[in-house]
């Protein structure tokens, strides 16, 4: 029998790892992903893109680049949709940071000053001033990589597997994974790297999420919109409503607790009017870098062992323009962006 192999091999397939194998098909590179049936992605519980984030308006830099790629590449999978974006003010430091960013942002044309649709502004709490988002659309994450994988297992490419540290070889030219002799091996498995022997130097920030979900008490089918307030987001369509997320810094493992929960309703509660009930709750771990900016490149001495990770809360939007700077690095030897290149973290190891 002769040896399976692949120029590349991916260690994960959330967003980070199924924008990179389709990036890397799509440029007649043979690929291999191996995804741990254990690790469920964080990514298939977000849902949500926009280029503008936090409490003070901050707006990704080339944001129109990183929106166009996300776009092109959801549609392939019919996986995206607009959806109406609102920013509800509340408080006096929130309007002061949309004054001093209102001329850029509406400039910019991407956002302005707005009322809310009457069906929404009749079950919250009037907010002091209203923003809306030029640009804010719903992904359909768990769509997208159910099809990657589907497409993978279809050409026989997709190891359903948990890998571990015993689990590799490294080679002269390569590397051998569960049978598999990669030329290039990408690890792109979020948190769990905080176990990963080969960037273990990569300082990281791991925030745990979590969210609540249920029914909304409105005589009303409330059409779909995205709120957002005071750092967290309240998805209503219907009478249906999903909210969060927490940040937690101390906590590490998805575990949903009764403590989010309370906190998470206590908030909804300050937001609408009307009576809710929860449903279900949902906690998971963003894998972030300690300067918050993803992490991607070769390894400083491993070569051909590559990184792609620490995505946070942006990551559905950045991935798969990421995934096409990365692809170009690993079969063309394109140069990654300083600001991503883990390399940039090689102070830290030396010490």
């Amino acid at each position: 029998m002769a040896p399976r192999t692949a120029d590349v091999g991916i260690i994960g397939c959330g967003i980070a790892g199924a924008t990179l194998a389709d990036s890397l098909l799509r440029r007649g590179a043979t690929v291999v992903v191996f995804d741990s049936p254990l690790r469920a992605a964080v990514t298939r519980h977000a849902g949500a893109i926009s280029p503008v984030a936090g409490l003070r308006f901050g707006i990704l830099e080339q944001w129109e680049q990183w929106w166009k790629a996300a776009e092109h590449f959801y549609a392939q999978f019919d996986a995206i949709r607009e959806i109406p974006c609102y920013r509800l003010l509340y408080r006096s430091d929130e309007l002061g940071f949309w004054e001093r960013k209102r001329p850029l942002l509406e400039q910019s044309n991407i956002a302005y000053e707005a009322s809310l649709p009457s069906d929404v502004a009749s079950v919250l709490v009037p907010p002091a001033a209203t923003v809306y988002f030029t640009h804010a659309a719903r992904i359909n994450a768990t769509r997208v990589l159910e099809n990657v994988q589907r497409q993978l297992r279809k050409a026989e490419c997709y190891c359903c597997a948990t890998i571990h540290p015993e689990h590799i070889r490294l080679l002269a030219d390569r590397s051998e994974i569960m049978g598999y002799y990669c030329r290039h091996v990408v690890v792109c498995d979020g948190p769990w790297m905080a176990i990963n022997k080969w960037f273990s130097w990569v300082p990281r920030m791991f925030a745990r999420g979590q969210r609540i979900w249920g029914v909304v008490e409105t005589t009303q089918r409330l059409a779909p919109v995205w709120l957002s307030i005071r750092g967290k987001s309240l998805m209503l369509e219907a009478n249906r409503f999903i909210f969060g997320s927490t940040y937690d810094w101390s906590l590490v493992e998805p575990v949903a607790t009764a403590d989010s929960v309370e906190y998470l309703c206590n908030e909804l509660r300050k937001i609408l009017r009307c009576a809710f009930s929860v449903q279900g709750t949902w906690a998971g771990v963003r894998p972030i870098t300690a300067d918050l900016h993803p992490v991607i490149g070769e390894h400083p001495e491993c070569s051909r062992w590559w990184v792609f990770n620490g995505l946070g809360s942006r990551g559905l939007l950045i991935a798969p323009l990421l995934a096409e700077k990365l692809a170009s690095a690993i079969l063309e030897g394109y140069p990654i962006p300083k600001q991503f290149d883990v390399r940039r973290f090689l102070q830290n190891r030396q010490q």
